[in-house]
């Protein structure tokens, strides 16, 4: 019994050895590994298409081709899009610093005037302090880092396109090759298919809810007379894959450019409250009552994805950390060592509540011959 309890531990300090590793390979080869798991993501995504018009005797080579020049010319025109709105932001950034710097001094001049706060600011310290936040050198800096993450999105881009050209078709054999891998384990086929409906389903929903989100959001900026509206649409289509932050960052960066543009801090209010309305009566209204309980992690782990696959992987890993999250989950609850961490990421269900005694209707009395009862 003691060999097999040192059998154990041993096993499982072997696994944490591993998982760091692990953990050390993701980090320094992500170059090569990040755009592998987004073709994969996209894959998973794909295989119920791809495996209904093959269905419906449509050929797959027509099939593959189709998606993946969709796929790839979406891509390659929304970065393109924003990379050149980036470049025109960097372009005007003194003018741009210049109007915020000015609308901040104003607005507090007009917090100073308001009654009973007696608040007397250091207008020249107020002006240093804004000089010093709001520096063109640190907006360059902050533009031009974006811009180099663009470019060596730019440069793994072809190691995407090869994957996913690879990954796409392929996929549609998983059965087979599953049962081959698995051998006399058939359960593996099931676990996976698990994890791919819970993957596809989760993706499927978040791009639409997404989409809603962002296309709001464009069209508000737009009609509002906003600058760069297909810019801040996008911007609020993917930050809303991003849990929680996301969403306050995409209502806080056109809220900026409003104070930047707008005259009067009557629009710029306008324009956030919005944005604001927006994003809480889609991610806390709609998204949690389509999404329901389908995917089963609950915030702690949710904010812990997206602060850990944030630093492994920057902000790629933070949009995809609630999928790699529930992968992981899955995983685990396949081990029977591992299953606890899988259930300390999950909640309990809601365990539905016991139903009463009935209460009938009181029958009447039988009354007997002589009409008493």
């Amino acid at each position: 019994m003691e060999l097999h309890k040192e059998i154990a531990f041993i096993r499982n300090l072997l696994l944490l050895l591993v998982g760091i590793a692990g953990l050390m390979i993701l980090k320094n080869l992500s170059g090569i590994l990040l755009p592998l798991v987004l073709a994969l993501l996209l894959s998973v995504i794909y295989l119920p298409v791809v495996l209904y018009l093959e269905g419906k005797r449509i050929p797959r080579k027509l099939i593959v081709t189709f998606i993946a020049v969709l796929t790839l010319g979406l891509v390659y025109t929304v970065a393109n899009i924003f990379i050149t709105t980036i470049n025109e932001i960097i372009s005007q950034s003194e003018f741009l610093l210049g109007q915020l710097t000015g609308k901040f001094i104003l607005l507090a001049e007009s917090v100073a005037r308001i009654p009973y706060l007696d608040l007397e600011p250091d207008m020249e310290t107020v002006q240093r302090i804004l000089n010093q936040v709001l520096n063109p050198d640190v907006i360059t800096a902050a533009a031009s880092s974006i811009l180099k993450g663009a470019g060596s999105f730019g440069s793994s881009f072809l190691m995407f396109t090869l994957y996913f050209l690879f990954l796409l078709p392929g996929l549609s054999h998983y059965k087979s090759y599953l049962q081959y891998v698995g051998g006399r384990n058939v359960s593996i086929l099931d676990d996976y298919e698990i994890m791919q409906n819970n993957i596809s389903t989760y993706m499927g929903i978040k791009t639409i809810i997404s989409l809603c989100t962002g296309t709001i959001a464009g069209l508000v900026c737009w009609m509002l007379g906003l600058k760069f509206p297909f810019f801040w649409g996008f911007m609020s289509f993917v930050l809303n894959f991003i849990p929680s932050i996301g969403s306050i960052i995409a209502t806080l960066l056109p809220t900026l450019m409003g104070l930047v543009q707008f005259e009067t801090f009557k629009e710029v209010f306008f324009l956030m409250m919005l944005l604001g309305v927006n994003q809480m009566l889609i991610g806390n209204v709609i998204d949690p009552r389509i999404m329901g309980n389908r995917l089963r992690l609950n915030t702690v782990t949710v904010l812990f994805g997206l602060v850990f696959w944030g630093v492994i992987w920057g902000v790629p890993g933070m949009l995809m950390s609630v999928p790699l999250m529930v992968t992981l989950k899955l995983i685990l609850e396949k081990s029977e060592t591992w299953s606890i961490i899988a259930r300390i990421m999950g909640y309990p269900e809601k365990q539905s509540r016991p139903a009463g005694p009935k209460r009938g209707r009181r029958k009447p009395r039988q009354k007997d011959g002589n009409g008493t009862d």
